[in-house]
Order: C-alpha cells, then sequence, then structure tokens
C-alpha cells in the first residue's frame, strides 16, 4: 500500500535511513532521502513518485510527445539497472547507502534529452530512459559504452509512446455534443410553424444549436491538442450490465478530428437550409437527430453503442431525401435504404460473432482488443466489418446508391453526405479493421488494395463520361474515397495521416462544391453540363469561389486536398508499387475532369438564357468564404489537426501489432 502523498526531501546526495517506526524495521517500509537525479534513475517501489511536470511553470514544461520521445532515449533496459541499483541502494538496516552519484554523462543522456527525460511524470513501474546502471565499477556497462556512442538512440529516432494525461475539462462535453442535437429536436417539437417567422424561429434554434455543438468541439479540441495517443474525455456508466455493455464515450486525435469537421459542416448545412419552406420542423427534426448519430459513432467505445448510433443515422437520412429530395428522390432513398440496411446487417452480424466468440462477454471496444481469437475466425469478423465499413464508403461496386442519392438529395443534405456519412465508412476501417483487427486486416489487404484502386479508376472514367453536374461531383468524392481505402489498406502511419487528412479536405471541399452547384444550377434551372457555359460573367462570386474549391479537391498546393493525397502516396507506394501509381493516375485524371468542368461552365460564349442570372447572394457568399477559409487553413496549417491525430496513429498501430 502506497502512502498518498509523500514525497522525499532532496536533503543530501547520501541515502539515509529513517527513524526505526518507518525505515527498516518491522514497523514500516523503508522511505530514502535521493537526489533528483538518483531518485530519477532508480526505480523505488516504495511510496515515492516523481515530481509532476505539472508543478513547473508553464514555459518549463515538457510536450507530452517530446517527454515520451525523450523517455524512449538510451538502448538498454531498466531491469538489469534495477538489479544492479536495487542492490546497492536498496539495501535493508540503517547503514543503506549509495555510494556512486549517477550524473548526465553516466546516464547516457545529454542536453535537451535529460532535461526533458526530468520532466517526464510516469507511473513507478514504467521503464526509466537508461543505457547502463550508472556506476562507474560495472565493468559490463564500461564495455558497452563507446566513445562516440554509436548505439545511442536519438530523439527523432524514438517513437512516442501514449500516455495518460489528465484533462482539466468535464467528460460530459463529449456527452454533450453527442446529445444536444436530439434534446434540441425534441424542443423542435413544440415551436409552431403557422407563419414564416414561425419557422425562422425555428431555423434560428436550429442554428443555435448546431453553433453550441460546434462551441463544444472548439473547447474540447482545445484542451485535447496536447494529448498524446490516448483516449480522452472518457465516460463510462452502467447500461445494459447484464449484457455486458456499457456507455462508453471517449475521442482520440483521429475522433477529435472528425468531431470537428462534423460541427462545422452541421452548422454550415443548418445556415445553407433557409430556402426549406415547406414541413420547415421535420426537416431541422431529422437533421439535429442526424447530427447525434453521426457524433455518436465518433465518439463511442462500445460496439453495441456503435451499432445503435448507425443505425440511428439511417432513417433521417432516407426521411430527407424521400421528402426534400429532386424528381426521383423516392427510387434514390429506397435504394439507398436497402443497401444501407444490408450494410447494417453485416456491421451486427460482425459484433455478435465477436461479443460470442470472444474470451469475456463485453462489447467494450478496449476489452475486447486483447481477445485472442483463432486466425480464420477472426479473419471472418475482419472481413465483414470491411465489407459493412465499404459500403458505406462507398468502393466499387457499392457505390451506386450513393450517385443516386447524392443527384437527388437537397443541398444541404447533400453536403452531410458526402462530407460526413461517407467518411464514418473509412472512420471504420480505420478504427476497427486497422486499429482492432489488424493482423487479420493484413490477410487479405491485397484484395482491398484491388478494391481501392478499381474505386479510383472506376470514378475517373465515370466522371468523364457524366453531364449531370451533381452526378459528376458525386464521383469526385467517390475516387477521394478510393484513395482513404489504399491508404488504410498500407497500414502505415504517413498513409494513414494522409487517409485522414484527405476525409477531412474532402469534407470541405466537396460540401464547397456542392453548395455552388445547387446555386448554379438554380440559377441557370439545368443541370446539364453541356447547356451551362459563360457564366464567370454573370456569377463573378460563384467563379472564384467555384474555381478555388476545384483547385482544392484535385490536390493543388497551398490548399487543403494536396497534403492528405501527398501522404497516402508516399506511405503506401513502398508497399503497393502497382497500385500506388495506378491509383495516382484516377486522381490526375479526375483532377482534369474539374478543371474542364470549370471551364465549361463558367467561360466560353454564353447562353442567351443567362442574361438575367443572378450571383449568389450575402449569406450564400459568407457560407461560401467560410467552408473556403477552413480548406486554406488545413492546407497552410495541417499541424493544428495532424499533430494529434498522427500520436493516434502510432498508438493504434501499435495496439494493433501487439
Amino acid at each position: 500500500m502506497q502512502a498518498a502523498g509523500w514525497r522525499p526531501r532532496w536533503s543530501s546526495w547520501r541515502s539515509r535511513a529513517s527513524s526505526p517506526g518507518s525505515a527498516g524495521s518491522a514497523a514500516g517500509p523503508t522511505r530514502l532521502r535521493l537526489s533528483p537525479s538518483r531518485a530519477w534513475r532508480c526505480r523505488i517501489r516504495t511510496s515515492w513518485r516523481p515530481p509532476s511536470p505539472l508543478l513547473l511553470p508553464s514555459w518549463a514544461r515538457p510536450s507530452p510527445g517530446l517527454s515520451m520521445a525523450a523517455a524512449r532515449v538510451g538502448s538498454w533496459s531498466s531491469n538489469r539497472f534495477d538489479a544492479r541499483w536495487g542492490r546497492d541502494c536498496l539495501s535493508s538496516g540503517p547503514t543503506a547507502r549509495c555510494h556512486h552519484r549517477p550524473g548526465r554523462r553516466q546516464r547516457g543522456l545529454r542536453g535537451p534529452a535529460a532535461a526533458l527525460a526530468l520532466g517526464c511524470s510516469h507511473a513507478p513501474g514504467v521503464d526509466r530512459p537508461v543505457r547502463g546502471s550508472g556506476c562507474p565499477r560495472d565493468r559490463q556497462h564500461h564495455a558497452r559504452r563507446s566513445r562516440h556512442r554509436k548505439n545511442r538512440m536519438t530523439l527523432l529516432e524514438a517513437v512516442p509512446q501514449a500516455t495518460t494525461t489528465t484533462v482539466g475539462l468535464p467528460t460530459v462535453l463529449l456527452s454533450g455534443m453527442v446529445w444536444v442535437p436530439a434534446l434540441a429536436a425534441i424542443g423542435l417539437l413544440f415551436f409552431p410553424t403557422r407563419t414564416d417567422a414561425h419557422r425562422e424561429r425555428m431555423r434560428s434554434f436550429a442554428i443555435g444549436t448546431t453553433g453550441l455543438v460546434l462551441g463544444l468541439a472548439v473547447v474540447m479540441w482545445y484542451g485535447f491538442r496536447d494529448q498524446s495517443g490516448t483516449f480522452a474525455y472518457e465516460e463510462t456508466r452502467p447500461w445494459l450490465v447484464g449484457a455486458g455493455s456499457s456507455y462508453h464515450l471517449g475521442v482520440d486525435g483521429v475522433s477529435m478530428a472528425m468531431l470537428l469537421l462534423s460541427a462545422f459542416l452541421f452548422l454550415f448545412a443548418v445556415l445553407t437550409s433557409g430556402r426549406v419552406r415547406e414541413q420547415t420542423k421535420e426537416y431541422f427534426i431529422l437533421l439535429l437527430i442526424l447530427e447525434t448519430g453521426v457524433n455518436g459513432v465518433f465518439a463511442s467505445l462500445d460496439y453495441l453503442l456503435f451499432f445503435l448510433f448507425w443505425q440511428l443515422q439511417t432513417i433521417p437520412m432516407f426521411l430527407l431525401i424521400a421528402r426534400f429530395g429532386g424528381p426521383r428522390r423516392l427510387a434514390a432513398a429506397w435504394k439507398f435504404l436497402a443497401i444501407d440496411l444490408a450494410g447494417s446487417g453485416l456491421l451486427l452480424l460482425a459484433i455478435l460473432i465477436l461479443y460470442f466468440k470472444a474470451p469475456s462477454r463485453t462489447f467494450d471496444m478496449v476489452t475486447l482488443h486483447d481477445a485472442v481469437l483463432p486466425v480464420a475466425l477472426a479473419t471472418l469478423i475482419a472481413w465483414l466489418f470491411f465489407i459493412a465499413f465499404a459500403v458505406r464508403l462507398p468502393v466499387f461496386p457499392f457505390h451506386t446508391w450513393f450517385i443516386d442519392a447524392q443527384a437527388e438529395a437537397p443541398a444541404p443534405v447533400a453536403m452531410i453526405l458526402a462530407g460526413l456519412l461517407l467518411k464514418l465508412g473509412g472512420y471504420g476501417i480505420i478504427r476497427v479493421d486497422v486499429g482492432e483487427f489488424q493482423e487479420a486486416f493484413h490477410r487479405f489487404v491485397g484484395a482491398v488494395v484491388v478494391i481501392a484502386v478499381v474505386t479510383v479508376l472506376w470514378s475517373a472514367v465515370a466522371a468523364l463520361a457524366q453531364d449531370n453536374l451533381r452526378r459528376l461531383l458525386g464521383y469526385v468524392v467517390m475516387s477521394h474515397m478510393g484513395l482513404v481505402l489504399l491508404g488504410a489498406a498500407a497500414a502505415v502511419p504517413l498513409a494513414i495521416n494522409g487517409a485522414v487528412l484527405t476525409m477531412l479536405a474532402d469534407g470541405l471541399s466537396a460540401s464547397l462544391l456542392l453548395l455552388l452547384a445547387a446555386a448554379i444550377i438554380e440559377r441557370a434551372n439545368t443541370s446539364s453540363l453541356r447547356a451551362m457555359g459563360g457564366l464567370a460573367g454573370r456569377m463573378s462570386r460563384s467563379t472564384v469561389l467555384w474555381v478555388l474549391a476545384a483547385l482544392a479537391a484535385a490536390g493543388f498546393p497551398g490548399l487543403a486536398g494536396f497534403v492528405g493525397q501527398l501522404l497516402v502516396v508516399l506511405g503506401a507506394y513502398p508497399g503497393h508499387r502497382l497500385a500506388t501509381p495506378l491509383a495516382l493516375l484516377g486522381v490526375l485524371v479526375v483532377a482534369g475532369v474539374l478543371i474542364w468542368t470549370s471551364q465549361r461552365i463558367f467561360f466560353g460564349p454564353a447562353a442567351e438564357q443567362y442574361g438575367r442570372v443572378r450571383d449568389v447572394g450575402t449569406l450564400e457568399l459568407a457560407n461560401g468564404v467560410g467552408l473556403l477559409s477552413l480548406i486554406v487553413l488545413l492546407g497552410v496549417l495541417p499541424a493544428i489537426l495532424m499533430d494529434s491525430v498522427n500520436f493516434s496513429v502510432l498508438t493504434m498501430l501499435s495496439r494493433g501489432s501487439g
């Protein structure tokens, strides 16, 4: 039993025995007074704990990433060191002494590495960064040391490891992000809908709700941005105790980035819903319930809870397409419902097999990660998870529902469909297949790579043949999802980081393109590319926004799409030298299609019916500028999100390989 709150006094370089009542006697354990250098090196199995770096001034605290990198500096195990210093320093009795003071030079640490290592705060049982015993009398230690320290690990070579860092914000913030939209949807039931003022009041209420969720996401990101790969804002409450399921929420860098994307896109979707004049209450209720489902999937750490939130999105999206879509909305909505339910059935089957075959009857993701399963069974479960997520991604040949739904859904719903619902499939593959079933996933990764390349190439060819603007944009988004799948299949940190960044960038650029496409189709009164042309002279604002959004989707340097696509290609090429160039060829074709489409819409001879076409209004312009600002910010400063994503990806891959 450790004495809570006790710390040694650094009074001398030599250890002293305390009074007989507390040191080396039957009355209690030995408490040693050690120097800071000695105490850091010796793994004392008593009540001592190193001082926390949180007690230091803010400017003197080492960042978690660098602290953990410093904690890895060294090439020897601390077990041998413990045996040596355990004999010299922890000998029982009042005459216990430490005969040598280990300095930084003897420990194998110099300069910033030693300073950072001294600032690390670890549990008593975690290995310390060591090179040798630190004792000059140890011949083996001197034999291993060399003048040039050839075997010394540098900070750049050290892999950051996960640590549990306390978050100074309440964990209920994550539940707030999930359930505030649902509570607001219930509140909308009591709003009157008789006049335009009532409808505008409901829209303002929905804007306030999504704005509050965005505020919670930003506050959570601000408190989370220094985490080093662990789950933060974890909240666990009893739920279905008899079935082994609990209300378990938590986020890491990947899910935090996706929650930020969700909060931004739902706010822009509500802001652009001003033209909804019929069944306004039903529209905003369905949109807010959809936000609860999306945020719940990103935050769930329980498979049963994950599935329930996954299903919570299906009915709202079906009704939004069927009741507020275009002329062929019913066919598109029913196709979406049928294919999505088939994928959800496979998802439920995989979860149930995992539940019944695992040694412990639980749905908790963290607990089931350590479950030992037969190879064939684990491969089957990984396959089922992959197909379920691939249906939503979507990839060839499960993509037909998306193209039809994309063409018929109202513009704000199409933004959510292309910007978020598809990303749930990519998130599921990264979180479950790569993170939890990495070895089983690797057994059929060749088939996954083939599917990814075929998806990219098929999308590029299909986009060339499209005349409908909305369907063309659907194939552009689909090609990017194929690239995301290739990055996930590579299963290396660089490629997975690129896949996450590609999902974020595509969510923003696709939303802006769909918003502008809806404005162009409404003003031109046609969705046919053959009938468009010469709109740049009459829609100058739309032209600038469209060209920049198209360049971002095409992967132009300085915008959000470039960094993600580059990381996927660089990460996937060493392991897939044939597939990566083919996928890159498809991406280049899609980029050419976007540039050609821009020329067809805005340049060339203008049609006569465009004489009175007006440009986008102030509100539409503000929404477009907001999305474009995020695209530029993510392209110029990707590290604002990718630092925490990188730590989480490293942790995910290390857990999966373990």
